[in-house]
């Protein structure tokens, strides 16, 4: 086996500063760089403030994205996510950053833990035109299996156009549990060509991402946002989660996709 996999990477936690989270747009940039070297082709950004915390306020992120882009080169994927109350219009700002590529597209609302992910059609629609506008690939993010009911609709509707990224996501209380049956019926959902990967809330290692990799994943992804566990411990670096999990994907056959090769598979 020689497959290619895309690495994916969500550099910062949830939690704020501190253990180790990069948060500013040096140590974020710093961590993407060595996560990048140790094989990440991808890198999935939310707008943070210097605690961490969302915010519309681009400052920190365009800063970030500059910084990345002049000591390397990787996707930039820009999060118009994350539990927040900002508006619709204040979440979509990150895609007006000129290295922004790809566009994290959240398909439904749910119940994300104690709190209500908000995510209604009409802003989906909103979404999908300024992606539209900034020529930004959306990802479709599938936190649920009532939002791939409504990513279909949206594609049939012509609003999003094939071929299609969409990413899986498990785990998350109340959403999706991981289970390999379940990503069986996801994958046969699709429409043929789309092009597809794994995200895992509080993952415990890869065993996980291994499995979706065997079953036809272009993408993985691994970050603090996601969990700081591996295998055995626990990472004190995005780069060590993107070094473990790819000696993982190399042992089981796989390589590690280039970020021009994870262009032309991602955003043709």
């Amino acid at each position: 086996m020689d497959h290619k996999i895309i690495i994916s990477l969500a550099p910062t936690g949830g939690w704020g500063a501190g253990d180790g989270n990069p948060v500013t747009p040096d140590a974020v940039a710093s961590d993407v760089v060595l996560s990048v070297n140790a094989g990440a082709a991808v890198v999935h950004m939310h707008s943070r403030d210097e605690n961490g915390n969302l915010t519309a306020d681009l400052s920190f992120f365009n800063r970030t994205a500059s910084l990345i882009k002049e000591s390397c080169d990787v996707i930039i994927e820009a999060s118009t996510g994350g539990l927040s109350d900002m508006s619709a219009e204040e979440r979509v700002l990150p895609v007006d950053n000129p290295h922004a590529q790809m566009g994290s597209l959240n398909i439904g609302s749910l119940n994300f833990g104690d709190k209500v992910y908000r995510n209604s059609v009409s802003d989906v629609r909103y979404w999908i035109s300024r992606m539209k506008e900034r020529n930004v690939k959306p990802s479709l993010e599938i936190f649920d299996t009532g939002h791939l009911v409504t990513a279909l609709y949206l594609i049939d509707e012509g609003i999003v156009q094939p071929p299609c990224n969409f990413s899986f996501i498990f785990d998350v209380k109340w959403g999706m549990p991981w289970d390999f049956k379940l990503l069986d019926f996801l994958v046969k959902k699709i429409p043929e060509g789309s092009r597809w990967g794994v995200i895992f809330a509080g993952s415990s290692g890869f065993d996980s991402h291994l499995a979706a990799a065997g079953k036809g994943a272009s993408f993985v992804r691994t970050g603090f946002e996601d969990s700081r566990c591996l295998d055995k411990g626990t990472a004190g670096s995005n780069a060590e989660l993107v070094s473990s999990l790819r000696e993982r994907l190399e042992k089981a056959g796989f390589t590690a996709a280039s970020v021009k090769e994870a262009g032309k598979i991602l955003l043709p």
